[in-house]
């Protein structure tokens, strides 16, 4: 799925199914060994000019700040190119891919469709969408058997630097998490859950590692959310920026319950039980309601009620800049 992220185009997806074209098909009638490295093995295959200017290094920098607050999980796999990468990279994951799970496809069948023009998220097409807007993509694509492969691809001069990207690796790495806690490759809970979850916990520990500022980048998503005209579906129309502000929203709500105002960790640890307990059940809607006393639904009405009650104008909120700001300052200062 893509967003457009502080005018930015990004390709940025969890495929919970590994994507490799419609008639990728797997079998349940072969077990294969899941994979055993417990820290991420990276595959980097990018110009010296990229590497210069730290793009692989401060991608890895934002893997380990997630490894720091998620933890290790085995069979990461984590690509980092370039377009005259991308062979190499395709070569690497469907070695990876037939060894580990039970897809169909021969090896050179997925070689082939990881090239193909016609397979918009293979990784050829995607490295190619990212060359021409001089940007970048991300994505963990899949979690079968325990094989998590990601990759981040870039064009050959980004224009966001290198230490702004190293956001979208903590963001992917959030991925990662939900699914190790899936029993099933389908996450149980809604889009703007994942995405949105995946997307706070990047800006917080983004801005506490001083890659970005987290207000700048929730405001920006504020006017975002303001500016769908439909207000009924700001959580459709916009599910990054109105699920990122809801969890925020949340997080807050469990914070105040719980008569904190600083160094609050309690509204994040109670998001992390919510996704592992969906993820475990397969139900979202009892793990919500039993995690934080509250329907889905009211959460929804909640958070649209008070979004959409701060002022707004030309792309600013005053309001919602002061709310953010004591938000912030209320969470541990580093995760």
């Amino acid at each position: 799925m893509n967003f457009q992220f502080k005018n930015l185009f990004v390709i940025c997806f969890s495929m919970l199914i590994i994507s490799c074209s419609s008639a990728d098909s797997t079998s349940t009638s072969t077990t294969k060994t899941p994979p055993t490295n417990t820290a991420p093995i990276y595959l980097t295959s990018i110009s010296t000019s990229l590497t210069t200017s730290e793009y692989d290094t401060k991608f890895k920098e934002g893997i380990d700040a997630g490894i720091a607050y998620f933890g290790s999980f085995t069979g990461v796999h984590i690509y980092i190119y370039d377009q005259n990468g991308a062979e190499a990279v395709a070569k690497d994951f469907c070695e990876k891919r037939i060894s580990y799970t039970t897809i169909t496809m021969t090896y050179d069948e997925c070689y082939a469709n990881e090239l193909s023009a016609s397979n918009e998220y293979g990784v050829k097409s995607t490295i190619v969408a990212s060359n021409s807007s001089n940007n970048f993509n991300a994505a963990v694509n899949g979690s079968e058997n325990s094989y998590y492969p990601m990759f981040f691809g870039l064009s050959d001069t980004p224009t966001p630097t290198a230490t702004y990207l190293a956001q979208f690796a903590i963001h992917e790495y959030a991925h990662v998490y939900q699914l190790s806690h899936s029993v099933s490759l389908d996450l149980p809970y809604t889009s703007w859950i994942s995405e949105g979850y995946a997307q706070l916990i990047a800006l917080i520990i983004g801005s506490q590692k001083s890659y970005l500022t987290f207000n700048t980048e929730m405001v920006s998503s504020f006017g975002t959310i303001r500016g769908v005209t439909d207000n009924s579906t700001i959580f459709t129309a916009a599910p990054y920026a109105t699920g990122t502000w809801a969890l925020a929203y949340l997080m807050n709500k469990v914070n105040t319950a719980n008569s904190c105002l600083s160094n609050c960790s309690v509204g994040l640890e109670a998001l992390k039980t919510y996704l592992k307990t969906a993820g475990a059940s397969g139900d979202s809607a009892t793990s919500f309601q039993s995690t934080f006393g509250l329907s889905l639904t009211e959460l929804e009405t909640e958070a649209s009620a008070f979004l959409l009650a701060m002022d707004y104008s030309s792309g600013s909120s005053t309001e919602a800049s002061a709310w953010l700001t004591t938000f912030y300052n209320s969470l541990p200062t580093s995760l």
